[in-house]
Order: structure tokens, then sequence, then C-alpha cells
């Protein structure tokens, strides 16, 4: 039946029964029927709730409508209406949909007003009540009503306290029992969700138990866990909304107390083997079990529990978990369907599942390597393979159905995420830290792990090793591996990959074209979109997993599309500190594409710049893909940004791939190209910091590429080069004591020079950025001398030529030899990290080895003899050039002398005109002839074969084309965690703050207020 029977007496006494039932069954009664009450509810809190069901229903369909309609708006803005409703005929009917709902609506509005209106007319008012009657029925009603409301704000209010009130009885002295279930059950009871829980349950109140009563602490999550499986084991599960209440409240609590059993005490030590990695007896059953094990065991069973997270199971199936794919997309062809509910448990079962691989986030950077997690490892190196694919699954195909636009229209991160698409977020969160996580690699013996003070040098030194990725360096030698990973990299399937490109692509142009919108102008705040982020991350881990899909994002004819949309992601964001991790991920996923060569050579292509805005657009018809890579990369180099130092690293790298496949380089781009060498090639910049090196050995090596394979394709590019072509001779003839001298000058001059305009300030990721007030330096800024080639003596005048371009004002020529010529930002750049680093103590020291440690490596013997053989060639093409013009002059300045004497022109004048100071006729070779560019002529000539007839013979110097893979460092790994667990901290803010108040040590938290 049911009823359970206690307290019985057996005996002849009825004084003696009534006292044990006075004494025993009495309080034990009231206890009962005050949880009986507070699990029943009155029926007009369920009027009440079946209301706020409905509201939020109605909120939903017109959210989905909405979000239809703006997502049309925007395609046509973009598109074009007749393009827009042939690629979204669903937003075409919404909007149909939505104006004759609306017209439907005034119509029957209008109505029902001149319906009221006609018939309003003056009625027989009844008798008024005695004043006394009135007052005493309101009175009544007053006092009805105010008792009503003290009672339910009595009951509510002791409810919500029941759970904090449990804290404070618990002596630190004193151990309760397992039976103490007026201790324990009150957690899963009485919150009715989960800001309750957060509320109430402060990090103060959890320190404080488990600081000083650590077995009571151990034995709150042990029971909190005995009774979620007793819940999810019960069949009636999905049939009874006390259970899932109860299962909810047990995810809940669990929810907060986990981050402060990975948190370090204050006495240094921490408590997680102890609660979660050492066998002790399970309460009630008294065996021995692994609770952590257990724990990610059963929220895994969780995600998949039929009633709660999934669809009820079908007549028949006898089994509350259900290993199924919960959306359409990879794996799966159609969606189960998932309620409401089911969407929201989801939520809150996911968010138990990151807390519960948090540890991360309580170990220090230089240790996050070195030391496992083991939460993440029971999940990830799971046997269970069908376990593996449904939650791989389910966590692809839920994350890439975020909508960027609901029906608030989230132009910026201002509204609270709905259930689906906070689950959304969380899935993606979740597939990151799976496909992340790699065993620590085997000790080699020194028991060291990466300093983060130089994480970047080791980065940039362990980035250009021909090595795999990640599992290089973080996998194991036991022939285990990361399940999840294992079958990402077995994903082959054409739809698959389409689904998987097709929404990644939804998300980034979906927010960029947000950002592009007159509403996010006039609404802009000081936050981020939430996807964006997230769709770069996943789709460098797609990448470096998959190499099939790698191909295929090559291949795709959409390419070139996602280089657009990545370049503009990175120009977007670069002057925003927040967005570094973006702009870094995407310059890996570029470096990482372009070591394929059918990528490199597609970036040849003309490049269309309608999709981006007018701020980012260059004003050059043939600008192709490579053209505006390299302007991307000038302008992020020029904006001497400390934290974007690794970026500078990618980028070059990405150039540097793509040299060997460079065609028709515009002039701009070449200039660029060169004024960038110009800096980074200085004597003071190169021994300013260890990694400048490798920025140096980029650049030469992309014009070792151009020189050896794409001369005659580069004309512009050679050109440029050849007027540039004493800062190779200036290196070639390199001084360290030299080099010494200038740097020690230019830290002199450090206080008089405003060193945040140059490209030097990003020398040292020690800088110091606190000023907002330093103005960001132009693109003029870091441009050669003169673009003629005043600063660079190499070339005859005529060579250069004698007339500026219109509007361009002369550059002043160069009062320095050749060897110690360096332009106004090479003299700027060095001072930037040599000062800072001098004033934080950390300060690179160059020595003659180091030096020839690199030196004589540089290929610069077969670029120099290529660019003085052109000179030669190019000195006397604009002889040749300036000489016929001067001809041309003479004959028609003499035609037109002839023309004036057989005119009516009196002698005098003529002898006026024509004859010298001292009477004599100076000639046609006197007066001097405007000069003419010979550029056109020698581009000309750089392009045709004969170019080709005149260069030294450089078989012996071919390079091998072989790009310079990307490797995954420790420093790399650490710094991609910290990036993934950050971006998992912020999100948890909001609305519950789950890891606020806890003593994160993976990465620096600070407050914006």
């Amino acid at each position: 039946s049911g009823i359970t029977f206690d307290n019985i007496y057996l005996g002849d006494s009825a004084k003696a029964a009534e006292q044990i039932a006075e004494e025993v069954w009495k309080p034990k009664h009231d206890s009962e029927l005050a949880v009986r009450e507070a699990l029943n509810p009155r029926p007009a809190q369920k009027t009440e709730s079946k209301l706020s069901g409905v509201l939020d229903l109605f909120k939903v369909r017109f959210g989905d409508i909405a979000a239809s309609v703006t997502g049309f708006y925007a395609r046509v803005q973009h598109e074009g209406l007749v393009e827009a409703v042939r690629q979204d005929r669903s937003g075409a009917i919404a909007v149909v949909m939505a104006v004759g709902g609306l017209a439907w609506l005034a119509w029957n509005m209008l109505s029902v007003v001149s319906f009221v209106l006609g018939l309003a007319q003056p009625a027989a008012q009844p008798a008024p009540a005695p004043a006394e009657d009135k007052s005493d029925a309101k009175a009544a009603a007053e006092a009805s009503t105010s008792a009503r409301a003290d009672t339910d704000s009595g009951a509510a209010v002791k409810q919500r306290q029941g759970v904090r009130g449990r804290w404070e009885p618990w002596d630190p002295a004193i151990s309760l029992p397992d039976t103490a279930e007026d201790a324990w059950s009150p957690f899963w009871l009485m919150p009715d969700g989960p800001h309750d829980v957060f509320s109430l349950v402060t990090p103060a109140d959890i320190r404080r138990i488990r600081d000083n009563a650590q077995e009571n602490f151990i034995k709150l999550i042990d029971k909190v866990f005995d009774r979620l499986l007793v819940l999810k084991s019960a069949r009636d599960l999905a049939k009874s909304p006390t259970n899932t209440k109860q299962l909810l409240n047990c995810v809940r609590v669990l929810t907060r107390l986990v981050p402060f059993v990975y948190e370090t005490r204050s006495d240094g030590g921490s408590i997680e083997d102890i609660v979660l990695w050492t066998q002790r007896p399970r309460p009630g059953s008294g065996a021995d079990y692994t609770l952590g094990k257990q724990l990610v065991s059963a929220t895994i069973d969780l995600l998949f529990t039929s009633g709660l997270t999934v669809p009820q199971a079908t007549v028949g199936e006898d089994t509350t978990v259900r290993y199924t794919i919960w959306e359409n997309g990879v794996g799966q062809t159609s969606s189960l369907g998932s309620s409401k509910e089911n969407v929201s448990n989801r939520v809150e079962v996911l968010r138990l599942l990151l807390v519960l691989c948090c540890k991360t986030m309580y170990i220090p950077p230089v240790r996050s390597v070195a030391i496992p997690n083991q939460a993440l490892h029971t999940i990830a190196y799971n046997a269970n393979k069908k376990m593996v694919l449904c939650l791989l699954c389910s966590l692809i195909n839920t994350s890439l159905k975020y909508r960027t636009q609901g029906w608030a229209i989230p132009y910026r991160n201002t509204t609270v995420l709905d259930p689906a698409d906070e689950l959304s977020l969380h899935a993606m969160q979740a597939l990151f830290i799976l496909l992340e996580y790699q065993t620590p690699p085997a000790k080699s013996g020194k028991g060291t792990s990466p300093d983060a003070g130089t994480a970047e040098a080791t980065s940039a030194a362990d980035s250009n090793a021909n090595t795999p990725s990640m599992v290089l360096i973080t996998g194991t030698e036991t022939g285990a591996q990361n399940l999840f990973r294992a079958f990402v990299a077995k994903l082959h399937r054409q739809q698959e990959f389409d689904y998987l490109t097709s929404n990644i692509m939804r998300l980034l142009e979906e927010t960029m074209r947000s950002n592009l919108s007159i509403l996010a102008s006039v609404t802009k705040q000081p936050t981020r979109h939430v996807m964006p982020q997230e769709a770069t991350i996943l789709l460098w881990l797609l990448l470096e997993n998959n190499s099939l899909f790698k191909e295929y994002v090559v291949d795709h004819n959409r390419s070139l599309r996602l280089f657009a949309v990545l370049l503009y992601f990175m120009l977007n964001g670069y002057t925003d500190p927040a967005q570094a991790g973006m702009v870094r991920t995407i310059s890996h996923i570029l470096h990482y594409l372009s070591e394929d060569g059918r990528f490199a050579t597609r970036l040849m292509q003309p490049f269309d710049q309608s999709i981006l805005p007018s701020t980012m657009r260059i004003v050059d018809a043939s600008l192709t893909h490579a053209d505006f890579m390299v302007n991307t990369a000038f302008t992020l180099l020029s904006s001497s940004k400390p934290y974007l130092i690794p970026v500078y690293s990618n980028l070059l790298l990405l150039v540097r791939n793509v040299a060997p496949y460079l065609t028709q380089i515009s002039q701009l781009t070449a200039d660029k190209l060169l004024s960038l060498f110009d800096i980074i090639s200085s004597p003071a910049f190169i021994i300013s910091e260890t990694y400048h090196v490798r920025w140096l050995i980029y650049l030469i090596e992309v014009f070792d590429y151009v020189v050896h394979y794409r001369a005659v394709d580069n004309p512009h590019l050679i050109y440029s080069m050849v007027k540039a072509r004493t800062h190779f001779t200036r290196l070639k003839a390199f001084d360290l004591d030299k080099a010494k001298s200038e740097l020690a000058a230019l830290r002199e001059k450090k206080g008089k020079t405003d060193a945040s305009r140059n490209i030097g300030a990003v020398s040292s990721p020690e800088l110091d950025t606190t000023s907002s007030t330093a103005p960001t330096p132009s693109m003029s800024a870091l441009k050669l001398e003169d673009g003629n080639g005043a600063a660079s003596p190499a070339l005859s005048d005529k060579a250069r030529g004698k007339r500026p371009d219109p509007g361009t004002p002369q550059a002043p020529e160069s009062k320095e030899p050749p060897q110690n010529s360096t332009s106004t930002a090479a003299l700027k750049s060095a001072p930037a990290a040599a000062a800072t680093a001098a004033a934080t103590g950390h300060q690179f020291q160059p020595s003659t080895e180091w030096v020839f440690s690199w030196l004589p490596d540089l290929p610069l013997d077969p670029i120099i003899a290529v660019l003085d053989a052109l000179a030669v060639h190019i000195d006397r093409i604009s002889e040749e050039v300036q000489r016929n013009a001067d001809s041309a002059g003479t004959r028609s300045e003499a035609a037109a002398i002839g023309d004036t004497k057989g005119g009516d022109a009196q002698p005098e004048q003529l002898d006026s005109k024509s004859a010298g100071s001292d009477g004599t006729s100076e000639g046609a070779a006197s007066v001097p002839s405007a000069s003419v560019d010979p550029t056109p002529a020698i581009i000309r000539w750089l392009s045709s074969d004969s170019m080709v007839s005149v260069l030294p013979d450089l078989e012996d110097s071919m390079p091998e084309i072989r790009p310079r893979l990307q490797g995954m460092s420790p420093a790399l790994v650490v710094w991609f965690r910290s990036l993934l667990w950050s971006l998992i901290y912020a999100s948890g803010m909001k609305p519950f703050g789950i890891w606020k108040n806890t003593q994160v040590r993976l990465f620096v938290v600070k407050s914006t207020h």
C-alpha cells in the first residue's frame, strides 16, 4: 500500500503509549506535515504557474517569429529583396505572417473599441450601501488579504531560510551522524531553484564548514550524491514532479559545493583527493566506492535520462538512461523533439559537468600541463564508446544550433540567454575541454614545466619546428587515446563537413552583419558577442583534429569567404584587449591553413571588399586576398599592442608560408612589406629581444622565395626591394658593438621620444599599457622616408626620379652613411622594448655567439646578388627614359622657337627670350627639363623574360618549398587552456556566478567595477 508503520508500542499501558506518542511520534508527525505542505502548494499557485507557462510559451513562439523577421531583414539589407526571398523563404513567410497578424490584431482592437463606445449608455445606478457597511466590508477584505499575504510570506521566508539555517548549528567539534536526516534533507527538499542555492549557500559558509568541519562537509556531499542516485534510478522520475525537483536540487547543491573542493585552502592544502578520489564506505550501503568516478558517471547518465533530459522512453523500454543524440546534424538525421523542460534540465546538468571538470582553473599556469585532471580523464578516456559517440554528437549538434539573433535582438550581449541558447553555449564549452584535454606527457627526469615568463619565447621557437600539432607534445605513450578526439578525427562524410562549415560560417557572418547594422552603432556596449569567439575555437579544434576536414575547408568554394570573414574579425578586435584571445585564435587558424599550398594558391584570386565596412577597405581595384593579408599584417604590427605579440609571429609565419605562391603583389603592398623589413632589420631592434630574430628570419625567407621562384611574377615587389637594397647590405654587415651603441643611444632618448608610436613598442611582453592616451601610429609612420627612394642611396637620381608624387612632401636627404641609415620609424622602434626591459629588470644580453648562431644562416648573398644585378639595368632603363624625355623636350622647344620666329614678334623680344645673360644662346641642353617617372618602363621590363636573362645563376641556392608548421608547445597549451577556462568562467558569472569569489589560479580575474 506504500504506507510505512513506525513508532509501534507493544504493552498494556495506555498512559505509557500516550507518553511515547507525545515524545516520539508527534514531533516527527509535525515535521512531516510541514514538509508535505511545502511540497504541495495551493491551487492559486498552480494557476499562476500555468499562466506563467502560457506566457513563456507565447514568448518563445513570438521570439521565433521575431528572430526570423530580423534575420530576413538583415539579409534584405545585405543581399537585396529578391535574393533574400530566394534563400530564406521561411523568413519571408514569417514577415507575411507578422504583418498579417498585426493587421488582424489592429482590426479587432478597433472593432472592440467601436463596439464598446457604441453601446456605452447611462445605466441606472444601484442604491449605495450604507457608508458604515461599505467601510466595514472594505476593512474586512483588507484584513483578509493582509493575513493571507503574511501567511504566504512567512511560509516562503521560513522555507527559503531552511537551507541557510542548516549551516548555523553545525558545531565543528561534533560529527553529524548519517541518520541525521533533519540536517541533510532540507538541501534537496526546500530550494525552489538554482537562485536559492547560490544565494543562500554563500562562499563564506562553505569555506567555514569545509575548513572547520571537514567530516560534515564530506558527509553532506555524500548524502546529496546518494540521494541523487536514488532519484536517478526511480522508474517514475518522469511522472513525479517532486522527485524531479529533488534531483535537480541535488545537482544544484553539488554544482555549488564542488568548486570549493578543488580550491586551495588557507593552509595551502586541498581536500580534492580525500573527497573525490579516495575510496570510502557509501552512506546507507557501506560498500566502498570512489565518489569522483561515480559522480562523473552519474552526471553523464543524467544527460541521457528518460523524462529528465531526453523525451520519456516509449512503452516497453525498461530503462531510465537512453544514450541517444539530442539534435540532428552529425551522426543524426532527425531531432528528438525535446521539450522546454528537457532543455532546461540539460543546462543544469551540463553546468554540473563543467564544474566537475574545472580543476584546471585552480592550478597555476606553470603546472597546468604537468598535473592531470582526473574528472576529464574519466570522461575522455572512457571505454563506453556508445556513450562517447552520443555525447560528442549531441554536443556538436547542440552547440551549432545557437541563434545569434533572438526575439530581444541582442546585437550586443545585453539580454539574458534563453535556455536553448544557454544550452548551446554550455555544450560548446564542454566540447572544447573534452577535445583539448590530453594526459600530461611523460616526465623527462628534470621535473620542470614551462615558465610563464618565457612562454612566448618558447612558443616562438617551437612554432618553427616541422612537428605535428597537439598530439605529439601532449599525447601519451601508453597507447590510450582521448576517444572524443579519435572520433572527431574519423569524421569523413561530405554532409557532415557541410553541416559543420555552414553553421560555423553562419555564426560568424550573422555576428558580422549585426556589427555593421544601424542598431549596433547606437547600442554599443563594452561587451562581446557570445558565440564568435567560441565558433573560431571550434573551427581550430576541428581543423587540428581532422585532416580530411582541413582538406575540405581548403578546397571548399567558400574558403576565401571564410578567409575574408576571419580577417574582418581580426581587424575589428585587435584594438580591444578583451578580444585578444579571438584575434590570436584566428591567427593560428590562418597559419594552419597556410601550411597547405592549395590554400596559398587560392589567395592569389581577386579580393571582394564589399563584405567589409568602408573603414577597412583599401582603394585598389587590383587587390588580391594575399594583398589584403599583407596589409592586415601591417596594420596589426603597426598598432604596437603588447598583448598581440604572439599574433605578430603567426602573421609573419602566414606571409612566409604564402610567399612561394605570391603573384602580382601591388605597389602598396610591396612598400608596406619593405617598411616592415626596414624596421625589423634595424640592428637596435634585433638585439632588443631574442624572438625578434625569428621575425627577421621569416621576412628574409619571404624575399628569398620571391627572388628564386616569383621574381618575374612580382615586379612591384622586386622594384621595391631594389630601391631598399641597402637594408639587406646593412644586415649583411651587422656589427654587434655598433648595434649596442645604437641601442644605448636610443635608450638615452627614451624620455624625449614617444616610443608608443612605433612598431618597437610591441617588443616586450611586459610593456606597460595603462596609458590610453598614446596616439596610434598611422600607416605612413612605418613607410620608407621617401616613396621615391630618397632614403636609399643605392640608385641614381634618375632611377629614383627627381620629382615627388603630387601632394607628397619631399623627404630630406639622408645624412647618414648607408650602413647606419635607418628610417625614422626604425629609430623609434628599439627604445620601447629596451627601455621597458631595463625598467622591469628583464633585459636581453646579446653575445657574439648568439649573433653567429643565426647571422651566417641568413640567405642574404643570393638576394643581394639579384638586387645588384637588377639595379644596374634599372639605372640604365631610367637613364634611357630620361634621355628620351630630354630629346623629346628639345625637339618640342626647337619647334616652338621656329614657330615664334616665323610670326610677328619683334626681334628685341625674341632676343630677350633666346639669349642668356651674357648675350649668347643657351640652347635646349641648358634648360632643365622636367623629370619623367621611369617606373612604368621598369615594371614592364621586370615583368618580361628579358629580366630573367640578366639574373645570376641561383640553382645552387634554391630553397626548398616547405611550410613552417604549427607546433603545439607546452606554453601554447597553457595559453589555450587559460583562454577556454576564462571564457567558461566569464559565462558562468551570469546569472549565478558559479565560480565567483573562488580562488582561481590559472588566470587573473579583474573586476570591471
